[in-house]
């Protein structure tokens, strides 16, 4: 303030010198300056700042709709979108968007890759299943006590025949007796080649098991090592490349983008309409239409998840192609000079094209972590195959070596007992022959006695026997159950590969044209996922996907009122002909959520993917009270209005009815004409 006084002190001296030479001119013209100075003027009060005044709406009536609205699109009245049934990688696509195809058309193929050999492998697998369990079966069922029955009656025959011996010693030598020390040396005979027998079996059981321990011990196969390595290899070259940053075509077509949107700024900018610009803009429509379109295909394959994702989707393409429609309709027309708001827009492009070139140069790091995945799994397999094989088995089968290496110890001795008993008999023989004497008299006792005890010990074996086969036979059922389970999955993997072996193919199901491909050869695609649509060339539909929240209150049969671009001050009317659906057809037909609508088409014009506002009229009320949205408030439960009684806020509680985009109806709490506070909408 100081600054300011100062500076403006010349200026009144300046004045005040000025008025001083004034009056010495009018004082020197004969005049009287200060005979008639003039009155003081009253300076007047302020007024009073006015209160702000509140928006009011009277209560009125009319008629009110409750209809649903949304944006539907012109199709054929049959289509289906095609997916495999399978995961994998596409080996080749046979058509591209447009073609016309047959139905059972072959349209796109998968990379069968392992799929032979595994069918092959499941086989074999199921083959060997099966024949563990018929050798199990065979051992569960094996009874050898019939043997060791027979063995006990030949002990009980040997104490017979010991009896005999004994009296036939005790009465002499006698022509019996000699014949039966031939017997004798006969059954030693007998024994010793049934204990050979018995050896030569036991060794040969004993080489089968070291066969087996030697093909448990030998290395992995080496087909199955080196597939295993190089998809071991494949998964660090796939690594290698996600590490490897950004592509280089990909920053590529982001910075012509960018390019491109700064060029339309420009030109924006130093707007002077031309009719090169004015075609331009017109293929600006287009695109932004064709944009559009693919929008709405994607939300029908489902590539937007959520509610939100599609609509704002949906939003974008609809700003985009309206811009481009204001665009052409200022270049056609009057043109000029851009407006603010449309450079705007247009610098907001340029920005989101910014954003896409940082994206390309700096993409998102999951690629590369599900590369590392890929790469561990393929190691974690290839150390699988190179691992050695299972202790269990090796200590199982290294157990029956020694079990059957024992037995056949114990059959050579069987043997060399046998062969003894063989030389006794012959001396025997001889003894016979050289009649009796006191030695013969107490040896045949002796083996009177010893024949009495091999009965004994044979009975004693028999019921050892047959306590070990009732517990082998109730270990060999609990391993019969699970080789059955092993015969049952390995029969499912086979029906599974082969049923796999029939669903690598998509077959057109009817006749028409592609209308849709996102999938080319070499992508890898999941079972289930839409990349083909087909649509039938017989007659035309519109398509609307209608909210999971409204679907109730709509049904088959219901009109409809729709409005077209090609049809301008003209409203369509159709039907709903059907709801959403969900079929999965043996061509891998994917789920369709929209609702399909039958029209009658005013005449020729509608073309497949064209727009269409769609208005489904549920309930109409005439002469109701309505006031605009924001005129009612809600605190709880409780709804009400608001006006002014004098200066006084009042409320009054309602009861409300239909509520559309602007209005809503009023059953009861008002009267038609009251007045009431606006509020906001």
């Amino acid at each position: 303030m100081r600054g300011l006084r100062a500076g403006a002190q010349p200026r009144i001296r300046g004045v005040a010198g000025l008025s001083l030479a004034v009056v010495v001119a009018l004082a020197g013209s004969g005049c009287d300056v200060f005979a008639s100075s003039p009155e003081p003027v009253t300076t007047a009060a302020p007024k009073p700042t006015p209160a702000p005044q509140l928006a009011t709406v009277q209560v009125k009536r009319g008629t009110i709709v409750d209809a649903i609205k949304v944006l539907g699109r012109v199709v054929s009245s049959q289509e289906a979108d095609l997916s495999f049934r399978n995961s994998g990688r596409v080996r080749d696509v046979y058509v591209q968007p447009g073609d016309m195809v047959t139905a059972g058309q072959v349209l796109a193929e998968l990379d069968q890759r392992n799929l032979p050999w595994d069918l092959a492998k499941s086989h074999v697998a199921a083959d060997l299943a099966r024949i563990k369990l018929g050798q199990a079966q065979a051992l569960a069922i094996l009874d050898d006590t019939r043997v060791d029955g027979l063995a006990i009656d030949a002990a009980q025959l040997g104490v017979a025949q010991a009896q005999v011996t004994l009296e036939r010693v005790q009465a002499g030598a006698l022509d019996p007796d000699v014949k039966k020390a031939q017997a004798d040396v006969a059954a030693a005979q007998a024994a010793l080649d049934k204990a050979r027998f018995d050896l030569a079996d036991k060794q040969a059981q004993l080489t089968a098991a070291q066969a087996t321990l030697d093909r448990l011990q030998q290395p992995p196969d080496p087909l199955l090592v080196a597939q295993a390595k190089a998809d071991v290899d494949a998964a660090k070259i796939k690594l290698d490349q996600a590490k490897a940053g950004p592509r280089p075509e990909d920053v590529k077509a982001a910075q012509i983008a960018l390019d491109q949107e700064r060029t339309k700024l420009d030109r924006l900018k130093a707007q002077k309409t031309a009719p090169e610009d004015v075609q331009a803009a017109r293929l600006d429509v287009e695109k932004a239409q064709a944009a559009l379109t693919k929008v709405l295909a994607d939300i029908d394959a489902g590539v937007y998840k959520t509610e939100e994702a599609r609509t704002a989707a949906v939003h974008v393409a609809q700003n985009a192609l309206q811009q481009a429609q204001n665009t052409y309709a200022a270049l056609a027309g009057d043109g000029g000079a851009p407006t603010p708001a449309e450079i705007k827009v247009q610098e907001a492009a340029v920005t989101q094209a910014e954003l896409a070139l940082a994206k390309a140069k700096n993409p998102p790091d999951y690629d590369a972590q599900a590369a590392q995945a890929a790469l561990n799994a393929a190691q974690a397999k290839l150390d699988q195959l190179l691992a050695p094989p299972a202790e269990t088995d090796l200590a199982a089968t290294q157990a029956q070596i020694q079990a059957l290496q024992v037995a056949a110890d114990n059959g050579q001795q069987a043997v060399n007992a046998a062969d003894a008993n063989l030389q006794a008999a012959q001396a025997k023989f001889n003894l016979v022959t050289q009649g009796a004497t006191d030695f013969d008299l107490r040896d045949a006792q002796n083996k009177l006695a010893l024949a009495r005890t091999v009965v004994t010990g044979a009975q004693a074996k028999l019921k050892q026997k047959q306590d070990t086969i009732a517990q082998t036979r109730a270990v060999a059922q609990y391993d019969i159950q699970n080789l059955q389970q092993a015969v049952t999955q390995a029969d499912l993997d086979v029906q599974n590969l082969e049923a796999q072996n029939g669903d690598v193919k998509i077959v057109a199901p009817f006749d028409g044209r592609i209308t849709r491909l996102a999938a080319r050869p070499g992508d890898t695609i999941n079972a289930f996922f839409p990349i083909l649509n087909v649509s039938s060339l017989n007659g035309l539909e519109v398509k609307a996907d209608i909210a999971e929240g409204d679907l109730p209150r709509i049904a088959a049969g219901m009109p409809v009122d729709l409005t077209m671009d090609v049809y301008p001050n003209q409203v369509l009317h159709g039907t709903i002909r059907a709801l959403p659906q969900g079929v999965v057809g043996s061509v891998g037909q994917a789920p369709d959520r929209s609702t399909e609508i039958a029209v009658d088409w005013p005449g020729p014009g509608a073309e497949m993917g064209m727009l269409a506002r769609v208005q489904i009229t549920l309930q109409t009320k005439d002469d109701v009270l309505m006031v605009p949205n924001g005129a009612v408030r809600t605190v709880g439960k409780r709804r009400f209005v608001e006006y002014l009684d004098g200066d006084i806020k009042r409320s009054r509680n309602v009861e409300t009815g239909i509520t559309t985009d602007q209005d809503t109806e009023i059953v009861s709490g008002v009267t038609e004409g009251m007045v009431i506070l606006a509020g906001t909408s």
